[in-house]
């Protein structure tokens, strides 16, 4: 994308040929995602993803943002009045080059103003944790599930992660990262802004599924009890599509879709890692079975 005209080329080519909804990345100039923003309110077209350093959150939930994807660009409305950094600039993965200059106080408001505009998020907190924290990656390639993942990838991940590590030294400042990330993570939940579950698997670390079951301990880590925790991946879901008649909570007459767990997960999260099975669509599907199918599946990745 190169102009606004393309941009709103762009968008109505999606709603023409059916997409539902459009996926910002980032790079946009503001008078590009401001033609996008127009185009979309024209065809009832939804757009949600990441917000474009030109463009910024408070603009973004101006927009009406159907999600913001893994808090892209609140750490840079986080930073503190007259701090010495640049703002123009990229600030680093994810923001991390700005945390020595949050106000924490701001965090409060901009949740509130998020919660104002209606807009939802989906923090992927695990995905920035994999690779901010300070574990070696090479006890990091031997959890379990990673066994499901090709092998160069997982050695790609490693070696990745070895990269962000020296790009970024600071332990404290990656320690900080994962602290104010938690604590809007927390702040958009008291504040009544939608969150939903997501990992961005297979990127760093996430094994589709698996990475899901790691982004509620991460929820839980920021704050939330599991049972909110447990909310962004059923009743919020389905609040979000507007399918709560039908699905999120189990209930008689709606959809028979469920995971039974052998321990209680509002006792501790990590209870969702004891599966006894699965029911898809009505249709049980026992632990062993799905060992068996995995065993299968790492047997011949």
């Amino acid at each position: 994308m190169n102009s606004p005209a393309q941009a709103e080329s762009l968008v109505t080519e999606q709603h023409t040929t059916g997409f539902d909804f459009v996926k910002i990345h980032p790079g946009l100039t503001r008078a590009e995602f401001d033609a996008l923003d127009a185009t979309a309110d024209r065809l009832s077209m939804r757009y949600a993803g990441h917000v474009p350093d030109a463009v910024g959150v408070p603009r973004a939930l101006e927009a009406g943002y159907w999600t913001i994807d893994h808090l892209d660009g609140y750490m840079r409305t986080l930073v503190a009045d007259g701090a010495p950094v640049d703002l123009s600039g990229p600030g680093g993965f994810f923001g991390i080059e700005f945390v020595p200059h949050v106000d924490e106080a701001k965090i409060t408001t901009i949740a509130r103003a998020t919660r104002a505009a209606g807009v939802w998020n989906v923090p992927t907190q695990i995905l920035m944790e994999n690779l901010a924290n300070s574990q070696d990656p090479d006890v990091m390639a031997q959890r379990p599930e990673l066994r499901y993942m090709p092998a160069q990838m997982v050695a790609g991940w490693v070696q990745q992660k070895r990269n962000f590590l020296t790009q970024n030294p600071s332990a404290e400042n990656r320690r900080r990262f994962i602290e104010v990330r938690r604590a809007l993570v927390k702040a958009l939940h008291d504040a009544g802004a939608g969150l939903l579950l997501g990992s961005d698997a297979p990127q760093w670390w996430n094994v589709p599924g698996f990475s899901a079951l790691r982004e509620l301990e991460a929820l839980v880590a920021a704050g939330l009890t599991p049972y909110q925790a447990l909310e962004t991946g059923t009743r919020n879901v389905a609040v979000y599509f507007g399918v709560a008649d039908r699905a999120g909570t189990i209930e008689v007459g709606k959809q028979a879709d469920l995971v039974l767990l052998e321990a209680n997960p509002l006792a501790d999260i990590r209870n969702v890692w004891r599966r006894a099975g699965v029911m898809v669509r009505g249709r049980w599907l026992p632990a062993g079975d799905l060992e068996a199918r995995l065993g299968e599946f790492a047997a011949n990745r």
